[in-house]
């Protein structure tokens, strides 16, 4: 393979331009930047209220702050994702990647709760430049079967940035807190988790910017054309079952934050233990389960997914030990991990040439999901702690019955696409 002034030569006997191994490095460890700077604020979030609204208004920011920053990725992911089709997908990454860094850090020094919704805003507006276009980029250098084994690899270090975020959040908050009164390390409990994660982002931003090349267009766009033309009731049942899994992962994070800090009196660290073993549970999930069995049977997956999704979250109210606890966290996050990747991976092998708006519209309706969770169970907790679990629960069985109707989408078991097989893989990545 060679490179020439950054831009990724095209394989020839394929039509496909080479993906090395670094870049898809690159790629990985952006989103895992975007992933953890979202992590990072879960836990801190209803103390970060608290010093700066105080304790009756925390229920609704923490819904609104979240669904602020899930509103503007809607707003803004399809934007991103034409503008990638036509500008490239180098510099709308770098970009998104710039500016993530710099509000997740202003979020941090926050004074004032206007200026703490003014960043997460800007936040989300930047972080979906940088999700759906990455997966672009991997879209456009992948064949069919290596593009699923890809795609769960960036859905991975997404989950591997959510992992991290609300660990290092609450390791760092707590050993500030064990800081004498009055120093400065102990007044940093709240930023200085903001702070390590935005210089984590500052040495990625600055690598991608001198390592990740820009890949050519292809001139057979055709090879994806006739499934997108064929497909658009397919598109559009996928973008819906995006938005309901990410309105429960949106009503999740905000409803167990709150019933974690408010109900059952867990500090940030406990808290954080939840979020750690959702991340893990959803790692698991989509690398085990997806890669041998939800390929081959993607409709039967996506049903078994919502299930466990709806029974996890009809139940959490009412655990009242620790352990239940977790094991019902673990439900909806093994049902979350199997449906992330698999809808992602639909999605692109219908979206036809324009992989950025494709992708771009599925991030959009995943956000629009995730923020109308999260604003709606901030303000249902404030009614009941259970609303927003039992509503969210009765959606997931929606999800069940959409999923069940629509078509498999996926290659049949021995099948592989038109062109896989003499495909070349230049770069020595999987």
């Amino acid at each position: 393979m060679s490179e020439e002034k950054g831009v990724i030569a095209m394989n020839t006997s394929t039509g496909l331009r080479p993906l090395r191994t670094s870049d898809f490095f690159l790629l990985m460890a952006s989103v895992f930047t975007v992933s953890m700077g979202y992590g990072v604020v879960l836990p801190i979030l209803p103390f970060w209220l608290e010093r700066i609204s105080g304790s009756l208004s925390v229920p609704w920011h923490t819904g609104m702050l979240a669904g602020g920053y899930m509103l503007a990725l809607f707003a803004f992911a399809p934007l991103w994702g034409r503008a990638s089709d036509r500008i490239g997908r180098r510099p709308v990454i770098l970009l998104g990647l710039g500016g993530f860094v710099l509000t997740l850090v202003l979020f941090g020094f926050s004074q004032s709760l206007w200026l703490g919704y003014l960043a997460r805003i800007l936040g989300g507006a930047f972080a979906s430049a940088v999700l759906p276009v990455s997966l672009a980029y991997v879209a456009d250098t992948s064949q069919r079967e290596r593009r699923a084994r890809r795609f769960v690899w960036m859905s991975t270090a997404s989950l591997l940035g959510f992992l991290a975020g609300p660990a290092l959040a609450g390791w760092l908050s707590g050993a500030a807190m064990t800081m004498p009164s009055g120093t400065m390390v102990r007044r940093g409990a709240i930023w200085l988790p903001f702070l390590a994660t935005g210089a984590i982002g500052a040495v990625v931003l600055l690598a991608s910017y001198l390592r990740l090349p820009e890949p050519v267009a292809s001139p057979s766009p055709q090879r994806d054309e006739e499934p997108q033309r064929q497909n658009g009731g397919t598109l559009k049942a996928l973008f819906l079952l995006s938005l309901l899994v990410f309105f429960g992962l949106g009503s999740f994070e905000v409803g167990l934050t709150l019933l974690g800090q408010r109900n059952l009196g867990l500090d940030p660290s406990r808290i954080g233990i939840m979020f750690m073993e959702c991340s893990l549970i959803m790692l698991v999930a989509q690398t085990l389960v997806f890669s041998s069995l939800a390929r081959d049977h993607g409709r039967h997956m996506i049903v078994a997914a919502f299930l466990l999704m709806a029974v996890g979250l009809g139940l959490l109210p009412v655990a009242a030990v620790f352990g239940v606890l977790l094991f019902l966290v673990g439900l909806v996050s093994a049902g979350a991990g199997i449906l992330i990747p698999l809808l992602s991976y639909l999605v692109s092998l219908h979206g036809g040439a324009s992989q950025g708006a494709a992708l771009g519209k599925q991030t959009a309706a995943a956000s629009l999901g995730q923020a109308l969770g999260s604003a709606i169970a901030g303000g249902l907790f404030g009614v009941t702690a259970g609303a927003p679990f039992w509503l969210t629960a009765g959606l997931m069985l929606i999800g069940v019955a959409i999923g069940s109707g629509i078509g498999h989408g996926l290659p049949e078991r021995g099948k592989r696409a038109v062109g896989t097989a003499g495909e070349i893989d230049e770069s020595g990545s999987g």
